[in-house]
């Protein structure tokens, strides 16, 4: 019996212990980043199925139905992870007591989260004047419950820095999810078939979470054990809150006052827009989270690896977000199809707001590693106010008046931004503004030649004006980056980390 509960507390230790990163933590999160860039392809190029099978045997106002909901119900899940899944990643012990307590708390909320979305149903309805929004927010609640209990496991296998495993459960859930939805649209399901989309892949993983990490919750907890936990994670919490209050408020008021259609329209281009942008911010974020974590006692390795971070980033999604800017029209009609034309001009102007933002996120990044989770949340309220008023505003000129002042706000918050939150943390502006200049620079430089294709060789069909638009685009890039010593040198920190990577491989 001694030597179970010896082997047992064993297995529950190797998910809480660091030590055994730190020696290697250049090669574990290049390796980790590229895993986790590897699933993000994948599960991008199976939205993307999904996407141009769906968007053309569904309508805009299918999509807009389930906006509908999810602009409402998407911010009481904000409460679901109570920003403890940060704090077990960040904290640098951590133990079985600490993280079973988070779990129990998580259930719980998840709980009484799936049953307060329950109780919203006949709200949205009311507020929306529409019937079949009931339904579709019950399906909803059903699995908040569920997926609130895989959120310690998947914090867990982060913390081990196991992103080759995540991706794999990603890719496997994504596929799931997919094929299903594409049936059910195909077979005639309408909104139904984005439900189950939606609501499939999380609720799978879960299971697989559970299957993969082996640690499990004890009911040996006491609340004293988790109140550091709960302190860093009222912060993340407060700051997700606001945010999504922020960025959400575009589809309540489009879908208020312009309308199902008109929302469907907004949200696809929005959600098409960020779809590529995440399958490599998403990753990248995931790997610097413990990265960063870990040297955060070590200033200068810090400054290295952010800025090695943010420049890796910057490098490939600039030149990404100036290409679907330039071809805007383009990509909607050769991705989504003639029905959703109407997006085009949204997903050109949503763009502009596109190009500095995945750049500008590793803000909250700093804040958190460095523990400064109340300025974290104080930012959030700032850009909260600001970026809701300019929604207000904007409403009034109907869809692309929201989508010019959520780009036009972008910039106006920018520098505030930077100097608000780099202060006091081994970060400064000045350092972010560097890694960023020259892939500003050389992707603007890239899209004018694009542009000066497509006015060129406009008669070409669109998949192959996009195709071949995206190679003069990408050889201006790199071409750019050969012109000085300066931009060489910077240009080599990429090969630099593929070089890492296949070392890593062959050892």
């Amino acid at each position: 019996m001694q030597a179970e509960i010896i082997e047992d507390s064993a297995k529950q230790e190797k998910w809480f212990s660091t030590k055994h990163l730190n020696g290697n933590l250049k090669s574990h999160s290049v390796k980790g980043g590229f895993s986790t860039i590897g699933g993000q392809l994948v599960s991008f190029l199976l939205n993307i199925s999904s996407t141009v099978f769906m968007a053309r045997l569904l309508s805009p106002e299918d999509y807009g139905l389930v906006a509908m909901v999810t602009a409402i119900t998407g911010f009481v899940v904000i409460f679901k992870d109570m920003g403890l899944s940060a704090a077990v990643i960040q904290r640098e012990h951590i133990d079985q007591k600490q993280v079973s307590a988070v779990f129990w708390i998580n259930a719980g909320i998840s709980l009484g989260i799936g049953l307060i979305i329950a109780a919203l149903a006949p709200f949205l309805v009311d507020f929306y004047k529409e019937p079949r929004l009931l339904d579709i927010t019950l399906v909803f609640a059903a699995s908040i419950f569920v997926t609130g209990l895989s959120l310690q496991h998947n914090a867990l296998m982060k913390r081990q820095m196991k992103f080759q495993a995540l991706s794999m459960i990603q890719i496997g859930c994504t596929a799931v999810s997919v094929l299903l939805g594409i049936l059910l649209a195909w077979l005639g399901f309408g909104y139904w078939a984005i439900v189950a989309y939606m609501v499939l892949n999380p609720v799978i993983s879960v299971a697989v979470l559970w299957l993969t990490c082996d640690w499990r919750p004890s009911f040996s907890v006491k609340a004293l054990e988790v109140g550091a936990l709960l302190r860093f994670g009222a912060g993340i919490t407060g700051f997700d809150m606001v945010n999504y209050f922020s960025r959400n408020m575009d589809y309540v008021l489009i879908g208020r006052y312009v309308g199902s259609g008109a929302l469907g329209v907004y949200t696809k281009a929005y959600q098409l827009l960020l779809l590529p942008i995440t399958q490599l911010r998403d990753p990248l974020n995931s790997v610097a989270l413990p990265a960063l974590s870990s040297l955060q006692n070590d200033k200068y390795k810090y400054q290295a690896f952010y800025r090695r971070f943010l420049f890796t980033l910057s490098f490939f999604s600039m030149p990404l977000v100036v290409f679907m800017a330039v071809y805007a029209e383009e990509l909607i009609l050769t991705v989504l199809g003639n029905q959703w034309v109407a997006a085009g001009p949204i997903f050109r102007l949503l763009a502009f707001a596109a190009f500095i933002q995945p750049s500008l996120s590793t803000i909250g990044l700093v804040l958190i590693t460095s523990g400064m989770v109340k300025r974290y949340f104080w930012w959030g309220v700032i850009n909260a106010v600001v970026v809701v008023t300019a929604f207000f505003i904007g409403v009034q000129w109907g869809v692309q008046g929201v989508a010019i002042a959520y780009a036009v706000v972008t910039y106006l918050l920018l520098f505030p931004a930077l100097l608000f939150c780099f202060r006091q943390v081994p970060v400064t502006t000045a350092m972010f503004l560097k890694e960023i200049s020259l892939p500003a620079l050389f992707s603007l430089a890239s899209g004018a030649a694009m542009f000066l294709f497509k006015l060129n060789f406009g008669q070409l069909p669109d998949i192959a004006l996009c195709a071949a638009g995206f190679a003069v685009g990408a050889a201006c890039y790199l071409l750019a980056w050969c012109i000085s010593k300066q931009s060489r040198a910077k240009a080599n920190q990429i090969f630099d980390i593929a070089s890492t990577l296949m070392n890593r491989f062959k050892v």
